[in-house]
């Protein structure tokens, strides 16, 4: 099962334990598909980056290029082409819908709350990552 996880998903799954990093784990064990574009892994090599992020990094003995190799190695990639501005209120997360529609996901899992107000997108619902794991069985066919 594919799925699109913006990018404050990906990194308090890569940084902290909790249910983001359970998301993440899942893509690890193979049992869903995590699915990025290239501005995605730009969006989250800049956020990775920000200085505020940086004690945590070092108190896990990282690099933001470490995590950024670990993430490009555990998601499949996909060009994404541009398009209409989508979400005018925050056209940036523009990239997480386009990406779910050329991945064929089956769910896009988000924090954000211009995502998460749209509901669904070109059919893919839009969920928090505590409705996704409520709702894993259901996507999953387990």
């Amino acid at each position: 099962m594919r799925v699109v996880i913006d990018t404050n998903i990906w990194v308090s799954g890569l940084l902290w334990r909790g249910s983001p990093w359970e998301l993440v784990r899942l893509a690890e064990t193979g049992r869903i598909e995590l699915c990025l574009s290239p501005a995605m892994l730009t969006e989250l090599f800049e956020t990775l980056a920000h200085s505020k992020f940086q004690p945590r990094l070092a108190q896990l003995g990282l690099t933001h290029t470490d995590l950024m190799i670990y993430a490009a190695n555990l998601a499949s990639v996909f060009d994404v082409a541009e398009g209409n501005v989508i979400v005018a209120a925050d056209p940036d997360d523009d990239i997480f819908l386009r990406c779910a529609v050329t991945a064929g996901a089956a769910v896009i899992v988000s924090g954000d709350h211009h995502l998460l107000d749209l509901g669904r997108y070109a059919g893919i619902p839009i969920l928090t990552v505590r409705e996704f794991f409520e709702q894993f069985e259901h996507f999953s066919g387990a």
